[in-house]
């Protein structure tokens, strides 16, 4: 059985955030896996991300692969794709 870190979790989860240039984000451990909150350069709340088990070991499996094959297939339809399959929901304080 396969072992994940935090350190792993973690970097997969950082990508993400660096391609949708988010500014400020919140992680929240969760049982079935990491709730993210995004917030926009003024500190407000964009979006609330939910990553189950599924979607984490997905990131996961995608951060392991070669430097240079994902610099020569990523382009920004990639993290699109990627948050279009996902429950986008605003997030309210």
């Amino acid at each position: 059985m396969r072992e994940y870190s935090y350190e792993g979790i973690l970097r997969a989860v950082g990508r993400v955030l660096d391609e949708a240039e988010a500014k400020g984000f919140a992680i929240r451990d969760e049982e079935n896996g990491l709730l993210v909150q995004t917030f926009d350069e003024r500190g407000e709340p964009q979006h609330t991300l939910t990553f189950g088990l599924g979607d984490l070991v997905e990131l996961l499996d995608r951060d392991e692969a070669p430097r240079y094959e994902r610099r020569y297939t990523h382009d920004e339809g990639t993290l699109l794709q990627f948050l279009g399959r996902r429950e986008l929901v605003g997030a309210g304080r």
